[in-house]
């Protein structure tokens, strides 16, 4: 989730006046700025005056940063988001995300993503930012992508128009945000017919894609490596890959982390943190912990296995990482974190059902704390996607919006 930043100054402070005998226009924006996402669509009938008030672009990026870091609950009280990568039986063929309070991890409301998908669809979650989710409906057998842009609070969903290369193999997918322009990006990595990379890019002010020149190290092979079921992380207005270099002649190999400023439009390079290629490596991944970027690496040394957890920090333009976290590993797997830092894992294990032989497969999943190792167990359903989610009214004053 993007991290929000004071809008401009040089928009007026309210589009119209709000016919009032008691407050001043200004203390009931910033009144309205606090409200939460469901009374501020209420009051919306009120008067054509608040209507234009609530749906104008500067009330509406000054609502995500009033609401979401102002009110006390929310800023300890996140949620976090689970969905399913398949739709759900017919008649509907309907996706479903569920939203979790973030501590307690307590089911708080679930939607069903509003599109009728033939059967056997995939659905992967590209991001999530500033209370909207990019998905990516996969047709079997394909090389299409239809992507959307939904925020569910609002009930708002919008088709994104196609790209500009639709026949290239997908590599990758990323969300975020311009917060100087207000404008979310789709950026796209292709891999087209002459093993070159590719990359376009969507704007939703001007609602369309193009091309974004590719520069990087040329003298070096690489792959990039994407688990489809973590969103590539979305940190310091740049959206961020880990690469594995393809081994020389001496059979060396490498990883390094790629970024990509989403408001300049160039890449870079981040070298990742020290010693974290000691030991065994039976996986390694990108995500955002506490609100920065951390490097995920899961080592074994003889039988014993940990997860450890590089945080960046930034001084200006120099960033460095911390000292990591070392967790005992004792579940199979790590599906993620929530806002707050802690850990979601997952163990599989088989069970008969009443006393038949016939053994089914179960899985437990529980919250760890990091730095403390405590456990609490969790109570929710097979997943395949974990983001954490904020309010908003993103999409509210979009053009080729659908509302259901």
């Amino acid at each position: 989730m993007s991290q929000t930043r004071e809008p401009t100054k040089a928009q007026p402070l309210t589009p119209g006046k709000i016919k009032n005998n008691h407050l001043p226009d200004d203390m009931i924006f910033n009144i309205l700025a606090r409200l939460p996402v469901k009374s501020l669509i209420r009051f919306r009938c009120v008067s054509k005056s608040c209507n234009s008030l609530i749906t104008s672009p500067y009330f509406i990026s000054t609502h995500l940063i009033s609401y979401n870091n102002n009110n006390h609950d929310n800023k300890d009280r996140g949620y976090i988001l689970d969905m399913s990568c398949f739709n759900s039986p017919p008649p509907t063929n309907r996706p479903v995300i569920t939203f979790y309070c973030d501590h307690e991890f307590d089911k708080i409301f679930q939607f069903e993503v509003p599109l009728n998908l033939p059967s056997h669809h995939a659905t992967f979650l590209v991001g999530s930012c500033n209370g909207l989710l990019c998905l990516n409906f996969c047709p079997p057998r394909t090389m299409i992508n239809v992507i959307y842009v939904w925020n569910p609070n609002i009930r708002k969903l919008k088709r994104l128009p196609d790209p500009c290369e639709s026949q290239s193999h997908l590599v990758s997918l990323g969300f975020g945000y311009q917060s100087k322009s207000i404008d979310y990006k789709v950026v796209k990595i292709l891999r087209c017919v002459t093993s070159q990379l590719e990359v376009e890019m969507y704007s939703s002010k001007s609602d369309s894609w193009r091309r974004v020149g590719f520069s990087f190290r040329t003298n070096v092979e690489f792959e990039i490596h994407h688990n489809y079921y973590l969103p590539i992380p979305f940190f310091g207005g740049a959206l961020h890959w880990l690469l594995d270099t393809i081994p020389d002649e001496e059979n060396n190999k490498s990883e390094m982390i790629l970024s990509f400023d989403i408001d300049k439009e160039t890449f870079e390079e981040l070298a990742p943190p020290d010693h974290c290629l000691d030991g065994e490596h039976p996986g390694r991944s990108l995500m955002l912990f506490r609100g920065t970027l951390a490097f995920i690496r899961f080592v074994s040394v003889g039988e014993h296995k940990f997860t450890c957890i590089w945080a960046i920090k930034e001084y200006g333009t120099h960033k460095y990482w911390n000292k990591p976290l070392v967790v005992p590993k004792k579940y199979d797997g790590f599906n993620g974190f929530t806002k707050c830092g802690l850990i979601l894992s997952h163990e599989q294990f088989r069970m008969s059902s009443n006393g038949v032989s016939k053994m089914r497969k179960k899985t437990k999943y529980v919250l760890i704390d990091p730095e403390t190792f405590r456990e609490k167990r969790v109570h929710i359903q097979n997943i395949s996607f974990v983001a954490t989610f904020m309010e908003s009214l993103a999409l509210l004053d979009g053009a080729n919006v659908i509302t259901y």
